[in-house]
């Protein structure tokens, strides 16, 4: 998308210079609402409204500014006629906004340069349908047009012709003129969706997405090769989510920071984009990875089910409590200084994800509060009474006892329960090895503390030989380091 912006830009800049000096003296005489509204509705086959559109004499300097716009979904040229005049029905609506504003500075283009001050989409709201054969309610607009018999020759003979040469990217080079743009984007926009296939919905809410402070410059790309940007929205499943990696969520993004679109190197467009990503607050349920993290066999067999509760709702509410660093370039994502905390855990968590392929590699370390503490050694003593069951030595053991030597290794000099997991597979499909710490079986610590006193069934002995290895156990277990 950015390469066909780019070379539309550079191609038209020349007839845009030539354009503007006209639309100084016609702007006045030529835009008007009535006009704008029916070049839109034959491009787009949509009723359209529009309450207002703002020219004057210095439209020129000052910029446009069109408001009140209400878009329909589609509608044939009889339906279209039929409408005229009449406001667009709520329920018809498939694009609203309060306000388009554009500013585009003349002097500049007299100087090649082409300099943007403003152009925005105030209030947008998208209502997006997709009905149960699988077509969504703006298909047509991205549907290629019927094409004449001479139009497809003709079509055909460029296809032949770009195919003898092969296609080469687009370079810093092929922009004949700096740019610099103020700010491109929207802002407190809503999408809503709906897929009537799995009546399933989501929202989009107070979304503004905006980059801003563009500045390229072909003979300085050094200095001259950057812009901002700038993403705060919320996102949330309306009902139960049907398909997907998690169950519902409701979660803010608040995201800041930097690209480079060209590689200083090789001048080919190759964003380098640097982000900030915060979360304000959100909750979400069945994260995959979390998921993956709660059914690793080896926890399993030492803990029992006392993970489950991160299959079930997650949440946090705090600008200091979710974050990451994000750096991209070439498919490859890296993550680092991850940190996410929860009502009942806190994670850490870096690595990088291919966007091409899925795949995943990250690190996470986990820290469960006191509060689930009792759940943990609820579990642990589960599975040491079924080993001293299967033993047939549960009266000659204390399970406490045994469970306070099982809990050890978990804990950090904190007295939490900590582990690390690396993470793999891809991100519906993930994989969780725990890396620490390194646990043994139920059984083996069984045997460690007792002994063979616990196979010599009806020996007082036996109790007491526990007890004494368990104690000596403890005091052998290193303590582990937070984080």
């Amino acid at each position: 998308m950015i390469k066909k912006v780019l070379k539309v830009l550079g191609g038209l800049v020349g007839g845009v210079i030539v354009l503007l000096i006209a639309a100084s003296i016609a702007i006045i005489l030529i835009v008007n609402k009535q006009l704008v509204e029916d070049q839109m509705e034959n491009a787009l086959n949509r009723h359209v409204q529009i309450q207002d559109i703002k020219v004057g004499i210095f439209s020129i300097v000052s910029g446009i500014e069109v408001r009140g716009v209400t878009i329909s979904n589609f509608k044939t040229e009889n339906q279209r006629k039929a409408l005229k005049g009449k406001p667009v029905p709520a329920r018809d609506v498939f694009v609203s906004m309060e306000s388009l504003r554009l500013k585009l500075k003349f002097m500049p283009l007299l100087k090649k340069q082409f300099v943007l001050k403003e152009l925005v989409l105030y209030t947008p709201k998208v209502n997006v349908v997709r009905n149960k054969n699988g077509a969504l309610n703006f298909d047509d607009l991205t549907r290629p047009k019927k094409l004449t018999k001479e139009e497809r020759e003709e079509l055909e003979k460029e296809k032949a012709e770009k195919a003898k040469e092969p296609s080469k990217p687009l370079t810093a080079d092929d922009i004949p003129v700096a740019v610099n743009i103020g700010e491109v984007g929207l802002k407190n926009g809503t999408i809503n969706y709906y897929d009537a296939r799995y009546e399933q919905r989501f929202q989009v809410y107070n979304l503004t997405a905006t980059v801003s402070d563009i500045k390229i410059d072909p003979d300085d790309l050094k200095n001259r090769d950057n812009a901002k940007v700038k993403f705060y929205t919320g996102i949330k499943t309306v009902g139960p989510m049907k398909t997907g990696t998690v169950k519902s969520f409701d979660i803010v993004f608040d995201v800041t920071g930097t690209v480079k679109p060209f590689d200083l190197k090789t001048r080919k467009l190759d964003p380098e984009v640097s982000l900030h990503a915060g979360s304000p607050d959100g909750q979400f349920t069945g994260l995959q990875i979390f998921n993956a993290v709660a059914g690793n066999k080896i926890l399993g067999k030492y803990i029992g089910d006392a993970l489950d509760f991160l299959k079930g709702k997650q949440s946090w509410k705090g600008s200091k409590l979710a974050y990451v660093d994000i750096w991209y370039k070439g498919n490859v994502v890296k993550i680092s200084d991850g940190n996410l905390k929860l009502t009942e855990t806190w994670l850490l968590f870096d690595g990088t994800m291919n966007i091409a392929t899925k795949a995943m590699d990250v690190n996470l370390e986990l820290e469960l509060q006191k509060s689930r503490h009792n759940a943990v050694r609820v579990g642990i003593r589960r599975q040491i009474e079924s080993g001293l069951k299967q033993l047939g030595a549960k009266k000659y053991a204390d399970p406490e006892k045994l469970t306070d030597v099982a809990m050890k290794p978990l804990l950090n000099k904190n007295g939490r329960v900590y582990m690390k997991f690396n993470i793999d597979g891809t991100v519906s499909k993930p994989d969780a090895t725990l890396t620490f710490p390194a646990l043994g079986s139920i059984g083996d610590i069984i045997k460690q503390v007792a002994g063979d006193v616990i196979l010599e069934a009806g020996k007082e002995a036996g109790k007491k030989a526990v007890e004494d290895g368990a104690k000596q156990l403890i005091k052998k277990v290193p303590k582990i380091k937070l984080f």
